[in-house]
């Protein structure tokens, strides 16, 4: 009988466990992990870059930035180091018709009315992403209107430029890994809420989510947590199938026959792989509803190394916004691209990062790495020039076929179901439930996972040592009475989705006009 165990040795459950272990070091505890390695969705590889010579890359989950709290700690107290993302220069955009064009702004040169257009859309989506809290999406005003909507949908509503459309498509696919058809816009909405701003998840700015690296690579957080909570007390390649609670303990059974009993235990597994888990007694309704409604992103991620940062000579930042572009590789409705960026290592070793996301994703999953290969130097070069062919390796990771993940980056909502979300990070008696996918600041990153891993160490703690917690620790867990849902039958729906008066719009439009006219002419 262990006092907790914790299921997932990604950043969420080893962070719980990292904390139990801190608060009280006499806890009996061990961590299940279902692969042969920690990091879950981070995985840092040695790639070949020429010479008989590798070099370290993230094909995870790579990126933090200093707003980051909970995971800029955590890099602290390791004592890993970060290093700025490289953002100078001319960016390459390939939208609309299909060409290829430059711009130097945050933003892709979209025309003068496409401008008007995708800015409006963004200070639409700040303004309504403020009103839509991560902890219960459903109570937000726009609900009643918003609940069955898709992103795509919606943005419809305000945009006809098709170029514009597609930016929305692309940011979409590469910090989701979906395509803007299938997600709910109020999961859009709360998760850039969580973040501080939409645009925060998709700028590399400072304090926005593509800011900086870290020195060796994001695994080495999942590493180093290991040596702190002691490598005998994880267990790899013991991937929990079944989950037995009475009023005593909680019993786990993995694949291979194993058992173990707790006191507590702590699934930082995705949503998407707890729906397939078999409960006894069963998950509550509303816990099954959203488990079985949050589908996970289909991801690629590539990394071409090269002999020289030849973008950078030539005055380009290495950052392409993408539709694929035409292909004539049968059965690909489109090229590979989505989005890349600079991913030279702090020790000088040029690379450029990019994935392969959403329906392309899944299309060019199809044909074998060779041919997807091809197809994404390809892309290079008619974004950065013949240069690009004089590479030294490709490398890819294909996280669709990793049956512990089953995808990536992160699981997504689906119209319809948004009211049962809060019920993702609640407790089911003696479980509790961490993954960055249960975070309410800076969902879907590394820091929520940390973030969730440190909620629900604190859960267990305040069940099995409450002696150790003050009530400011109790603060945004399932404890404290702000944290919990309203009840669903008092929701009310205040105000409507234009409640902005067109006034401000037609305001908003003249100041934008007044900037891209004064700007570009």
């Amino acid at each position: 009988m262990y006092d907790v165990v914790v299921v997932g040795g990604g950043a969420a459950g080893l962070t719980a466990a990292y904390r139990l272990l801190q608060a009280d070091p006499s806890l009996s505890l061990v961590l299940l992990e279902a692969r042969d390695r920690v990091g879950g969705r981070t995985l840092t590889l040695d790639v070949d870059v020429g010479g008989g010579k590798t070099d370290k890359f993230d094909l995870g989950g790579q990126w933090v930035a200093s707003s980051q709290h909970h995971v800029i700690n955590m890099l602290e107290e390791l004592g890993l180091k970060v290093y700025p993302q490289y953002t100078q220069g001319t960016k390459v955009m390939q939208l609309g018709d299909n060409k290829m064009r430059t711009y130097t702004s945050d933003i892709p040169s979209l025309g003068l009315r496409g401008l008007i257009e995708l800015q409006l859309f963004l200070w639409k989506v700040e303004r309504m992403a403020a009103k839509v809290p991560i902890t219960d999406p459903y109570s937000s005003q726009y609900a009643a209107q918003l609940d069955g909507e898709t992103v795509d949908t919606f943005m419809r509503k305000s945009i006809s430029s098709k170029a514009v459309m597609e930016v929305i498509d692309i940011s979409c696919k590469a910090a989701f890994g979906t395509d803007a058809t299938r997600m709910s816009v109020m999961f859009f909405l709360a998760y850039a809420n969580a973040a501080g701003g939409i645009m925060k998840v998709l700028e590399a700015k400072k304090d926005a989510a593509q800011e900086a690296r870290v020195k060796g690579g994001t695994q080495q957080i999942s590493e180093l947590l290991v040596e702190k909570i002691g490598k005998s007390n994880v267990v790899l390649s013991h991937p929990v199938c079944e989950v037995k609670q009475t009023k005593e303990c909680v019993e786990l059974i993995t694949d291979n026959g194993s058992s173990f009993t707790a006191k507590r235990a702590i699934l930082s597994v995705p949503p998407n792989l707890l729906a397939k888990m078999k409960f006894d007694p069963p998950l509550p309704p509303y816990k099954r509803l959203i488990y079985e409604n949050l589908p996970i992103g289909h991801l690629t991620k590539f990394i071409v190394t090269y002999k020289k940062a030849f973008w950078r000579e030539n005055g380009y930042s290495g950052e392409i916004v993408s539709n694929g572009g035409e292909t004539e590789v049968a059965g690909m409705s489109r090229g590979p691209l989505s989005a890349c960026f600079d991913a030279t290592t702090n020790t000088g070793t040029p690379a450029i990062v990019g994935f392969i996301a959403g329906r392309q994703g899944v299309e060019w999953n199809s044909k074998t790495e060779k041919e997807r290969k091809t197809a994404v130097v390809e892309g290079l070069v008619s974004a950065l020039g013949s240069q690009a062919l004089d590479f030294v390796s490709y490398t890819e990771k294909v996280w669709s076929d990793e049956p512990y993940t089953g995808g990536c980056p992160i699981v997504f909502g689906v119209p319809g179901t948004m009211y049962a979300f809060p019920h993702l990070r609640l407790p089911f008696d003696k479980l509790h439930f961490a993954g960055t996918e249960t975070a309410t600041v800076w969902t879907g990153f590394i820091s929520g996972a940390i973030q969730s891993g440190e909620r629900a160490s604190k859960e267990v703690l305040h069940n099995l040592r409450p002696n150790l917690l003050s009530e400011e620790d109790l603060l945004g867990t399932c404890y404290d009475p702000k944290s919990l849902p309203k009840d669903f039958k008092s929701i009310k729906h205040k105000g409507t989705l234009f409640s902005i008066s067109n006034l401000f719009y037609l305001a908003a439009a003249a100041a934008v006009v007044a900037f891209v006219y004064s700007t570009y002419f």
